[in-house]
């Protein structure tokens, strides 16, 4: 038997994916802050940050991708999946560039 689809669980899991992974990049800075000084080791300071920037942007793409898989389908259960989205993280302060601008663009169609 075909299981059904859960459009709120499959927005809250794009939600968590996001965030877990953008968390995970901020985390990843804030300790590098404190571990390496940019002074004494520049080239390494550097290179680490370079990761936790590809970290933000894999994060920012992978969201981006799953919110347009969704608007494009637009059948009910996608609109369910985007207000879902919207409403986990519309007043959240801590998204990333696109992140926001994605939320923003969601709350312009949705209403």
């Amino acid at each position: 038997m075909a299981e059904e689809f859960n459009a709120t669980a499959e927005g809250q899991r794009i939600c968590r994916q996001y965030l877990s992974k953008l968390g995970w990049s901020k985390q990843w800075r804030q300790t590098l802050n404190l571990q390496l000084h940019p002074g004494f080791q520049g080239k390494e300071f550097e290179a680490k940050q370079r990761q936790c920037d590809q970290m933000q942007e894999e994060a920012e793409g992978n969201f981006s991708a799953e919110v347009e898989h969704w608007r494009k389908e637009g059948s009910a259960n996608a609109k369910e999946v985007l207000k879902t989205i919207l409403q986990t993280l519309g007043r959240r302060t801590d998204l990333g560039f696109f992140g926001k601008r994605i939320v923003d663009r969601l709350r312009r169609e949705l209403f």
